[in-house]
C-alpha cells in the first residue's frame, strides 16, 4: 500500500467535502456523498440552484483534477475512505447503531468466513443492517476482490446511510445490491450463503405479531437484534453460516436464553468470539462475534462450542497461535 497515495486521496475527499458542506450549508455526511458522486462522475460537479458557487466550483475542480482514482489500488481507496468514515462519526456525532464497523473487526470476521468457505466459490453475502456498507466492503477487499462470482446485498431503512453505502461502493467499484427498506418486513431477497451484520442494539419501535417472529416478546417492544437474527435465518440457505457482531454483555443477560432457544430450534450455535479488549473504550462497549449455522443435511452442532478471545493484534505470535487453535478446533469438531 502506498501511504502517500492514500493521504492524497483522503485529502481530496476531506477538503472537497468541507468546501461543499460550507457552501451548501449541508451536513458533513451529505457533503461527503455529493463529493463522492462528483468523483465517480469523473469530476463533473453537480449544480443545483447555482450552488456550489462558481468560486467553490473552481476549487473543487482543482482538487478533482489533482487526483487519478484509477491509479489507486482497492486497498488504498478503502483506507482513505475508512479515514473519511471516522471523520464522519466525529463530525455528525453518529449514534452507536449508525457508526461504521471498524476495518479491524471486519478483518477478524474475514478469518472466520475463510475458515468455513472457499474465497473463490460463488457466494451470496447479505447484511440486513448494512449502514454505510463498511463491513461488507471490508470483507470484499480482504477476501473476495478477485472473485467475480461474489454477490453482495445490503438492506437498511436509513435513507442517508443507504446513499452513503451506494456512494462508497461506487468509489471502490464494488458491485452491491442495496435495498432501502425495513429489514424486518418481507424482503425480495435471493437465498443467502453467508449472513453478516454488526447488529443495531435496542428495541424495534413497532409491535411484532407473535406468529411472525418467535423471538418477539409477548409484551412490549421486542429487541431488534433478536428479530434481525431470526430474519437472517429466514433468508439463509440450509447449512449456511451467519456471523453477527453483538455487545459482549448481551451474552450475559437473562433474556439471551430465549434467543439461544430459538437458534437451537432452527440451527446451531458454533462459536462466540470476543474481540480484543483494547479496541473498546469500556467493557460495556466491547463486542463479540456470534457464529451460528442453519440446520441442513450437512450441518451439525459442535460438541464443544468455541468460546475464545482474540488476542491483541500487536502480538503477532499470539494471533498466529490463535488462528491455528481455531483451525484445530474446526478439524476436531469435523465441521
Amino acid at each position: 500500500m502506498d501511504t502517500i497515495k492514500v493521504e492524497e486521496f483522503y485529502t481530496v475527499l476531506l477538503e472537497s467535502t468541507q468546501l461543499i458542506k460550507d457552501d451548501l450549508d449541508s451536513t458533513f455526511i451529505e457533503a461527503f456523498i455529493e463529493t463522492g458522486e462528483n468523483i465517480i462522475d469523473n469530476g463533473e460537479i453537480q449544480i443545483e440552484n447555482n450552488l456550489p458557487k462558481p468560486e467553490t466550483r473552481d476549487k473543487l475542480k482543482k482538487l478533482y483534477d489533482s487526483l487519478s482514482v484509477d491509479d489507486l489500488s482497492l486497498e488504498e481507496k478503502k483506507k482513505a475512505i475508512q479515514m473519511m468514515l471516522i471523520n464522519t462519526v466525529k463530525e455528525e456525532r453518529l449514534q452507536v447503531n449508525h457508526q461504521p464497523t471498524p476495518d479491524g473487526i471486519g478483518v477478524i470476521l474475514s478469518y472466520f468466513i475463510e475458515l468455513f468457505y472457499d474465497k473463490d466459490e460463488a457466494l451470496h453475502l447479505a447484511d440486513l443492517s448494512v449502514g454505510s456498507g463498511n463491513l461488507l466492503y471490508t470483507l470484499f477487499t480482504t477476501l473476495f476482490s478477485n472473485n467475480s462470482k461474489i454477490k453482495l446485498t445490503g438492506v437498511d431503512n436509513d435513507e442517508l446511510l443507504i446513499s452513503l453505502a451506494s456512494t462508497v461502493s461506487g468509489l471502490l467499484n464494488i458491485p452491491i445490491q442495496l435495498m432501502h427498506q425495513d429489514a424486518l418486513q418481507p424482503l425480495l431477497l435471493d437465498p443467502v450463503d453467508v449472513m453478516v451484520s454488526d447488529l443495531p442494539i435496542g428495541y424495534y419501535p413497532k409491535d411484532v405479531e407473535s406468529d411472525a417472529f418467535q423471538t418477539g416478546f409477548e409484551e412490549g417492544y421486542s429487541y431488534s437484534h433478536y428479530l434481525l437474527i431470526e430474519q437472517g435465518f429466514n433468508y439463509l440457505k440450509e447449512n449456511g453460516y451467519a456471523f453477527y457482531l453483538l455487545p459482549t454483555n448481551v451474552f450475559e443477560s437473562e433474556e439471551v436464553k430465549s434467543l439461544l432457544q430459538y437458534v437451537h430450534s432452527v440451527g446451531h450455535v458454533q462459536a462466540i468470539i470476543h474481540m480484543p479488549h483494547e479496541w473498546f473504550s469500556s467493557p460495556k462497549s466491547r463486542k463479540s462475534l456470534f457464529i451460528v449455522q442453519k440446520k441442513g443435511n450437512k450441518s451439525k452442532q459442535v460438541s464443544e462450542v468455541l468460546v475464545s478471545t482474540v488476542p491483541s493484534l500487536n502480538d503477532q505470535n499470539a494471533f498466529k497461535e490463535f488462528i491455528l487453535d481455531i483451525k484445530e478446533w474446526k478439524k476436531e469438531q469435523q465441521i
